[in-house]
């Protein structure tokens, strides 16, 4: 982590003048009433293709600003990105869904150059691989299974006009979309063979439900995404990441999470056990799964090859191998759920 102070109020000394302008966050933190003084600073936590996540420190206080990258694919896209963030989180008010606090929206870009977000910290850890032992080791990965899919089926419990945010999302016609939105997003980048495409796109396309009931989805939701508390057992603190977040068909997400999962892995809940938990705290009953889990996947590689193919054409960057093959994994894996579809 890099700490930028500014205890002075100057800014020519900013150590990321693209990033953070801190006099002048200064005013915006005391006009919005989070802590006063000169003593603010910041920690970058996170350096994303898309978004940069910083902790704000202000006396004893702390928060997470979220802003855009420096350079976005879309300056006009990236700001309305954060006002969705903004807006999903704050409507998950009192839904049951783990969630940082949103606290305060700055749409003024003359503060740090871009919209961006200040949210409440949550102390917790992101429960990797293996999972750390603060969490309880390898022999929570059940538990931390089982509070995922407790969120993810609150989330698609939740009535999106009821929370405000039916706006956020153009669920009519969504599943429709699916196929042909990413596919020709991926063709309109595409720079090498990825083997297994076509039969996947026409699958997908072929087999796609009859019918759909709207709802929130996160979009994102994975491990890498969750902040879990340090005790055993272990409890979800947070889903964080609501940059994909949309007002579409839930299981998208829950196809997405139990696609890479196997019955025959025991530290995790056979997919009967895992479709009946999330039911039941959703009050939902998943149809076409197969289908669901197909599409996420083939979704998710059409973003990682644009992730890939931006990384090699940008002269800053080195483009990596890891997501190169990565891709190639999903598009195979996508396959596989396919033949499998119908047994879903």
């Amino acid at each position: 982590m890099r700490v930028v102070s500014e205890p002075d109020g100057t800014t020519d000394t900013d150590p990321f003048p693209a990033l953070l302008r801190i006099g002048s966050l200064r005013h915006w933190f005391d006009a919005s009433d989070l802590g006063r003084g000169a003593d603010l600073r910041f920690e970058r936590i996170a350096m994303g293709e898309s978004n940069e996540v910083f902790v704000a420190h202000r006396g004893d206080e702390r928060w997470v600003l979220r802003r855009p990258a420096a350079v976005p694919l879309s300056v006009d896209g990236a700001n309305r990105i954060m006002e969705r963030e903004f807006r999903f989180q704050r409507a998950l008010a009192g839904t049951g869904v783990p969630h940082a606090e949103p606290v305060a929206l700055c749409t003024d870009i003359d503060v740090t150059g871009a919209v961006f977000y200040v949210m409440e910290f949550v102390d917790g850890l992101v429960a990797g691989e293996p999972v750390p032992v603060e969490l309880g080791g390898p022999a929570a990965t059940r538990r931390i299974a089982e509070e995922m899919l407790d969120a993810l089926g609150a989330l698609a419990a939740v009535d999106h006009e009821v929370a405000g945010i039916a706006d956020l999302g153009r669920p009519e016609g969504f599943l429709e979309r699916q196929v042909d939105r990413w596919r020709g997003q991926l063709e309109s980048y595409r720079q090498r063979e990825l083997p297994g495409v076509d039969e996947v796109t026409e699958w997908l396309a072929a087999n796609r439900p009859s019918t759909t009931v709207p709802g929130v989805m996160h979009g994102d939701f994975n491990r890498h995404n969750m902040l879990f508390a340090r005790e055993v057992p272990t409890r979800l603190l947070a889903v964080l990441d609501w940059e994909n977040a949309t007002v579409g068909d839930p299981l998208m997400d829950l196809g997405y999470l139990l696609s890479g999962w196997s019955d025959d892995d025991p530290d995790l809940p056979k997919r009967a056990e895992a479709v009946a938990r999330w039911s039941e705290r959703s009050g939902r009953q998943p149809e076409a799964l197969g289908w669901y889990a197909a599409m996420s996947t083939f979704k998710l590689a059409c973003m990682l090859e644009g992730v890939y193919v931006r990384q090699s054409e940008d002269p800053t960057r080195e483009a990596s191998e890891f997501i190169a093959q990565l891709v190639l994994d999903l598009i195979a894996r996508a396959r596989r759920l396919a033949d499998a579809g119908a047994d879903w």
